[in-house]
This record gives C-alpha cells, sequence and structure tokens, in this order.
C-alpha cells in the first residue's frame, strides 16, 4: 500500500512490503536480506524545506526462541508456587505473564519482565540480584497460536522426517568426506504400540532439520551438527546429555542449534543425570512446553543431583519443579545454571514458534539530498527559498 500527503513546504510517501511482493519500486540497497512470512518492511521517502530523508525500518515477528526463561504462569499445572532460590542463576531476556516467586538471592543477569512485582517465600527471606534490570509494568505476551504448530506438521511432512507413533532418537556427529554432518537413528513401536520397530539411521543433513511424531520423543545422549527441530505432539523424555558438536562459547562461528517443542511437557528422565557420570546434566537446547511444562522426573526422589547446566533457554505454559531446597543447600533433584545462548536473538531452531507482535529489527534514516540558496547576506541556506538578486544584496 502507498500513501502520500503534502504539506506546505513538504512532501512525502511510504511503501509497505512484506515477502509476497516481487514490486521493483523499492531501491537496491535497502537492508533487508533474506525474506520471510514474518518481516516487513516499511520504506518512505520525505522532502521539507530542502531536506530529502529515507527511512526505512524492518519489523520482526520473534521467535520464542529469543527467551532465556519464558512462562504464561509460575504455578505448577497443580497450583502451587514454585520459587527462584540462592543458588539459581539465569541470564538472558527473562518474562513471566504471572508473578515470580523469590527465596534468597536468586542471580538474573538479564532483563527480568513480568505484569507484576515479584513476591518472596514466607520463610525466607527474598534478596534477587537484578544485574540486567527489570520491568514489573510489562505487557502479558501470547502464547503461539495453532498455526505455528501447523508450520512444524507441514514443514516435517515436506523435506523433514515425520512419525506417527513414540520414537526413540539418538542424534550424533559423523564425518563424511571430510565434512561432519547430523545423523540420527531412530526407531519407532509397531502400530498396536506394544514393541519397537528396528532402528533406521538418516541423514538429517539432508533434510529441513524438523522432525515430528504424533507420539513421545525419547531423546538419549546426542550430539547436535546444524540446526534441527524435534516435535512432539504429547511429551519429549531428556534421557541423557544434550551438546552441540561446536560450543558456541568456545568457538562463537559455531552454527549448532536444537529446538525441543513440545505440545504436553518436556520432562528430564530421573535418571538423565547419571547417563555419563555421577551427577550435573548439560543440555544445549532452546526448550518449548506448550501446554504444561519443563520439569524433571520424581524431583522430591533422593538427594540432590547436581547442576542443570542449560545452554539456551526455557519456554512453558506452566512453571515446572527441577529440585527441592531448604535454605541455600539442595535437597533434591538440581540446582538451575541456566546459561543464554546470545545467538538465539537472531538465530531460529527450524520452524520455531513465532509471537504474534512484531518489534523492530532496524531503523535507519538517511539524507538522500538536499537544496540550497544565497540569502542576503552571501550565505549558503538549506531549503527552498529564492537566492537574492544583486541588487537585493547591496541593499536597494
Amino acid at each position: 500500500s502507498m500513501t502520500e500527503d503534502s504539506l506546505t513546504n513538504g512532501r512525502g510517501s511510504a511503501k509497505l512490503a512484506t515477502y509476497t511482493m516481487t514490486s521493483t519500486d523499492f531501491p537496491d540497497n535497502i537492508s533487508v536480506g533474506s525474506w520471510d512470512e514474518y518481516k516487513v518492511l516499511l520504506y518512505s521517502e520525505s522532502e521539507y524545506d530542502g531536506y530529502q530523508v529515507a527511512t526505512e525500518v524492518l519489523m520482526q515477528k520473534d521467535s520464542f526462541s529469543k527467551y532465556s526463561y519464558y512462562s504464561d504462569s509460575e504455578l505448577s499445572t497443580s497450583g502451587s508456587n514454585i520459587y527462584f532460590w540462592d543458588r539459581d542463576t539465569l541470564s538472558g531476556p527473562i518474562h513471566t505473564n504471572g508473578t515470580y516467586k523469590m527465596a534468597g538471592s536468586p542471580t538474573f543477569n538479564g532483563l527480568v519482565t513480568s505484569p507484576n512485582m515479584w513476591e518472596s517465600h514466607s520463610s525466607f527471606t527474598a534478596t534477587p540480584n537484578f544485574n540486567g534490570g527489570t520491568n514489573f509494568n510489562a505487557p502479558l505476551k501470547e502464547t503461539p497460536s495453532s498455526y505455528e504448530l501447523t508450520r512444524l506438521n507441514t514443514a516435517a511432512s515436506n523435506g523433514g522426517l515425520q512419525f506417527t507413533r513414540q520414537i526413540e532418537i539418538d542424534l550424533y556427529a559423523q564425518t563424511v568426506s571430510g565434512v561432519v554432518k547430523q545423523y540420527a537413528d531412530i526407531r519407532q513401536t509397531n502400530s498396536a504400540g506394544t514393541a519397537w520397530e528396528a532402528w533406521n539411521t538418516y541423514d538429517i543433513s539432508a533434510t529441513n532439520g524438523v522432525i515430528s511424531t504424533t507420539g513421545r520423543v525419547d531423546v538419549k545422549n546426542s550430539v547436535i551438527v546444524g540446526t534441527v527441530t524435534l516435535h512432539s505432539e504429547t511429551l519429549i523424555e531428556i534421557d541423557g546429555d544434550i551438546r552441540y558438536n561446536t560450543d558456541p562459547r568456545v568457538d562463537s562461528t559455531s552454527t549448532d542449534i536444537l529446538g525441543l517443542v513440545s505440545e504436553g511437557s518436556v520432562r528430564v528422565d530421573a535418571a538423565a543425570h547419571s547417563s555419563e557420570g555421577t551427577q550435573d546434566l548439560d543440555i544445549h537446547a532452546t526448550i518449548m512446553a506448550l501446554n504444561n511444562s519443563f520439569l524433571v522426573e520424581s524431583y522430591t526422589s533422593g538427594s540432590g543431583r547436581g547442576n542443570l547446566n542449560l545452554l539456551g533457554g526455557i519456554v512453558q505454559k506452566n512453571r515446572g519443579p527441577v529440585g527441592t531446597f531448604s535454605g541455600s543447600s539442595i535437597v533434591s533433584g538440581y540446582t538451575k545454571v541456566y546459561e543464554y545462548d546470545d545467538r538465539l536473538r537472531y538465530n531460529v531452531p527450524p520452524v520455531f514458534p513465532r509471537e504474534s507482535v512484531f518489534s523492530i529489527l532496524y531503523w535507519k534514516d538517511k539524507v538522500m539530498e538536499t537544496t540550497s540558496y544565497t540569502d542576503c547576506a552571501g550565505r549558503s541556506q538549506i531549503g527552498s527559498g529564492q537566492n537574492c538578486t544583486e541588487d537585493e544584496r547591496e541593499g536597494n
């Protein structure tokens, strides 16, 4: 669309472009880069009093993968409070539509936002460390629409891998002709759901990176190469460590990114911490639990299992428990060590769900051309005035 308004000393025009347009009306030097259905460009040219300015504003629907931590509610599915406590450390963008519950001195190294002020535990003094700033008057953020899930299923059936039953998957790196590629051993249950079919090996590098199933997904110890999204309509269970082949904290050129999208919950198996040792669990991924929670199985049982070292982010409907504490000591389950993957601000796992609102990627103003005239004092002026005659300069 295009509009134009005339002012006493100026005029202007504006154009709105999307990825479906093929118009050649836009300059060749716009900075959009690659187009997709989530980008909108507003381009305008204006002239006022001799100035000509081009303005380029690129807006985009952000992916939920940009969050280090997001919840629609800080209550568990049973309605109980879950607290951030002394030894919890989080970085990156953090948001809840609910109310944060605090105990002791948890540390937040990214911007913390919510429509509501946080609340303290009734038995423990709370002095949280908000090192990245806060906004407790933030707007509510809508959860993903059904359209976003349809996109995942469509991508899986058109260039990805799609299954109709529970699957187990082991992702691993393999070097072929000197190139490291992503492979996966996958098996699914039979049509009766009573036994497992044989394992099959897939070259994930030859797909669009989306793996989807109508059933549950169990992810074994895995190494991630490139960009992959695992999608389940019911449950994703993490059975062991998941790590990037190239750790972006060591090598900033890493392109390894994993998205885990469950329409139910994403659950850490009770024995996941012992898959490679006696404690601690590493998960490199951005995690989404759309209709339930990210949680740890049997989190109240046994003793402390060490640190849950997450590199990425968590998006969940309801806050899920990962451990219990007493004072500054872990009693059972895990201590949260959630580290944000800065690449997720702009790099998105394949077809990862997007927000419904637009944010500005950039705003650029460029002076294209100016007009000038010479005033009666012989000075050059910007604008649309008229040059003085020699008689006017001499005062005649």
